[in-house]
C-alpha cells in the first residue's frame, strides 16, 4: 500500500462543541453530526507546521466537522473522522496537491500561520496579509510519544472518497478546557464566525516532531 508522508514540527488540534443544526447545514446530506453531548456536534480546528512533504515545506489550517467513523471487520477504530469544511496553505504548490491528490477543498489564496510558543502552550495566528483568520491557543499536560489514527471523507464534483490518516509524534493530550479559540470576519470562516461555538475546547491535542500518514484514497 502507498503511503504519503509529511513531516511536521508542530500539528496543533482542537475539538469545539458547536449546535447540531448548524453541523448539519454544514454537512453533505450522506454524512451526519458526531455529538459530543446531545444537541451539540463537534468542530475541529486544526493547524500545521509542515517541515517536509512532496511539495516543500508549507503551514495549513484545517477546519472540519467530526462525524461517526466508517468502522470494518478487523481494522482498529478511528480517534475520528472528520469532513473537511475549508483549509487554508502558505503556498499554492501545496494547494495544487491537496486537491488533485485529495479531493479537499482548498482556500484560493496563500495566508500565513504563525505558532508563538509560550510557557505550557502554543499560539496560533492564521492571516490573510493584514486581515485575521482565527486565533487559538491550545496548552500542554504531559507529554509521550504516541500515534493516532484518523479518518476523513472528502466529497467533490467527481464524487465521494475516504481516506485513513495516522498521526505520529511527542504527543500531548488532554481535556482541562483550558485553549481558546476567536473566529474573525473573513471568507474562511464564513459562516463560523456567526456560530454559537464554545470558545474553550472541550479537548486538546498538540503533537511535536512527529509525521502525517495519508495511506491510499479511497472512492466511495
Amino acid at each position: 500500500m502507498q503511503v504519503t508522508r509529511y513531516d511536521f514540527k508542530e500539528a496543533v488540534n482542537a475539538f469545539f462543541e458547536l449546535p447540531e443544526e448548524t453541523a448539519r447545514e454544514i454537512l453533505p446530506k450522506h454524512l451526519q453530526p458526531m455529538e459530543h453531548q446531545h444537541g451539540l456536534a463537534i468542530l475541529g480546528v486544526t493547524a500545521f507546521d509542515f517541515t517536509d512533504s512532496l511539495v516543500g515545506p508549507y503551514h495549513e489550517i484545517f477546519m472540519s466537522v467530526i462525524v461517526p467513523p466508517m468502522v470494518l471487520p478487523g481494522r482498529p477504530f478511528p480517534v475520528s473522522a472528520f469532513y473537511p469544511l475549508i483549509i487554508g496553505t502558505s503556498t499554492a504548490a501545496a494547494r495544487d496537491h491537496a486537491i488533485e491528490r485529495w479531493h479537499l477543498p482548498l482556500y484560493p489564496n496563500d495566508i500565513a500561520v504563525e505558532f508563538a510558543l509560550g510557557d505550557g502552550k502554543i499560539d496560533v495566528r492564521a492571516r490573510e496579509g493584514d486581515t485575521p483568520i482565527l486565533d487559538f491557543t491550545v496548552t500542554e499536560h504531559g507529554w509521550e510519544n504516541g500515534e493516532q489514527l484518523y479518518q476523513a471523507f472528502m466529497v467533490d464534483a467527481k464524487g465521494r472518497y475516504t481516506v485513513d490518516v495516522r498521526h505520529k509524534g511527542r504527543l500531548s493530550e488532554h481535556e482541562e478546557q483550558a485553549g481558546r479559540l476567536t473566529f474573525h470576519e473573513h471568507p474562511m470562516c464564513g459562516d463560523l464566525v456567526n456560530s454559537d461555538i464554545a470558545p474553550a475546547p472541550f479537548r486538546e491535542i498538540w503533537m511535536r516532531d512527529g509525521c502525517q500518514l495519508f495511506d491510499e484514497l479511497q472512492k466511495l
